[in-house]
């Protein structure tokens, strides 16, 4: 893979504007393209995240686990809290995870090494 210019995940999703939302007004990333109800294109450090519609061959939630690294654990818990997101937190020996969902059941996390 010498040639590998770029990583993406695609996440898939049942309401394209809902999960749009989600990702930029609440989580605060980046919408970099949209393609109507196609396809979106949402930039997180070091990950392109593609938006695609679920088909019957592709369906949502559950299907994956995106997780972002963060430096303010429980300031980002109480932000995004406020923005009505719940977590399920745990201690994994030399990590702090917080586990919540998108609105599709997609599981994301929350990380910050110990």
């Amino acid at each position: 893979m010498k040639d590998l210019l770029q990583c993406r995940i695609n996440v898939m999703v049942s309401d394209m504007a809902r999960a749009i939302s989600f990702y930029v007004d609440t989580l605060g990333l980046q919408l970099l393209n949209r393609y109507g109800d196609h396809y979106a294109e949402i930039q997180a450090p070091g990950l392109l995240i593609g938006l695609h519609p679920s088909t019957a061959k592709t369906t949502v939630g559950n299907n994956l686990s995106i997780g972002f690294g963060v430096r303010q654990f429980d300031q980002t818990i109480e932000e995004l809290g406020a923005e009505g997101i719940h977590f399920e937190i745990e201690q994994d020996g030399w990590i702090r995870l917080a586990y919540f969902t998108d609105p599709d059941g997609n599981q994301l996390y929350l990380a910050e090494n110990k």
